[in-house]
């Protein structure tokens, strides 16, 4: 097991479900590089239902991705790697150019699509995560709570506890903040509202 596998292995175990892979690069280094890495960590479900990283399905979020086009750029490589319980999403760009591919977020509770200059693809798995270095990604005190609360099961891949309010308006990641619902449908509503709000600050 590689240094990268066991710091992710360490902190997040196996995923439960366990999915196929959902990842696949073109560059055929790469993606050999990344099934030997997959063997270890696997792909599906992690921290109780929180996470949802490296399996397949990813690509039906795309239309998240469109729908806040206000935020996020035309590209023609790109991959979804992941979401957690509130609809944020892990997004790889350039992941088939070395030396060019960054890890964003889609964050609906930030209304940000954000990345830092030393956020790639392998150190996301063996660094990022497991360090925690992604505090509000990673934060599942409020989805517990909602859990809890509504005595619901674990979430599929297409429900989302969407953010009610954004952290700009006040909103706090608490419960009483989320309510869920259809994740694509989510993005597709909430995306006029802020684009027209996004609009008006440029505008400024």
């Amino acid at each position: 097991m590689s240094a990268v596998s066991e710091a992710f292995t360490k902190s997040f175990g196996k995923p439960v479900p366990q999915t196929p892979n959902g990842i696949h690069f073109t560059q055929a280094a790469f993606q050999r590089s990344w099934e030997s890495l997959h063997q270890d960590i696997g792909s599906g479900w992690f921290k109780d239902g929180f996470l949802y990283l490296f399996g397949e399905g990813l690509d039906t979020l795309t239309p998240c991705l469109d729908a806040w086009s206000f935020l996020v750029p035309p590209s023609t490589d790109r991959m979804i790697l992941g979401r957690n319980a509130y609809g944020a999403i892990l997004v790889l760009e350039n992941g088939n150019v070395p030396g060019e591919e960054h890890v964003y977020i889609l964050d609906p509770f930030t209304v940000t699509y954000a990345t830092d200059p030393n956020l790639a693809f392998k150190n996301l798995i063996g660094y990022w995560l497991p360090r925690n270095e992604l505090p509000e990604f990673l934060d599942d005190s409020a989805y517990k709570t909602w859990i809890k609360e509504n005595d619901a099961g674990r979430l599929d891949l297409d429900d989302v506890l969407g953010i009610k309010v954004p952290k700009s308006l006040g909103g706090k990641l608490t419960a009483g903040n989320l309510q869920i619902d259809g994740i694509v449908d989510y993005y597709q509503t909430t995306a006029p509202i802020y684009a027209k709000a996004f609009a008006s600050l440029n505008a400024k």
